[in-house]
């Protein structure tokens, strides 16, 4: 399946871009860093108008969302878990499986923005 990484400078538009392409808006926002570790979405497009689910296969295996806000809230949780709650940055990927009718079939990386100057608690 083709994938298409994203980069740039923090707070770039970078996840809004890959949403755009997802047609869902289901990505966490907010000042400064949001993206502190990597996220592959590996999207499968669904042929009739189902509501859309996601799947964490490696992080929570067997359990399938279909709330936007609850795969936000998870996205942001689990980076957590890894990256603490400080502003560091993690290479360790989350996977995402998306399946929609609203996005093609393909896979997004969604990397953190490139960090020219540390704030407080970053490396």
């Amino acid at each position: 399946m083709p994938r298409i990484a994203v980069l740039g400078g923090q707070s770039a538009g970078k996840s809004s871009v890959l949403e755009s392409i997802v047609g869902l808006d289901f990505l966490p926002r907010g000042d400064g860093v949001c993206t502190r570790r990597p996220l592959e979405m590996r999207l499968t497009h669904l042929h009739d108008n189902a509501k859309p689910w996601f799947v964490f296969p490696e992080e929570i295996p067997g359990k399938k969302f279909t709330e936007l806000t609850e795969v936000r809230d998870n996205i942001i949780g689990l980076t957590d878990k890894v990256c603490g709650k400080n502003k560091g940055i993690i290479d360790k990927p989350i996977v995402l499986q998306i399946y929609s009718h609203t996005c093609p079939d393909l896979t997004l990386i969604d990397l953190p923005g490139i960090t020219r100057i540390p704030i407080a608690g970053q490396d």
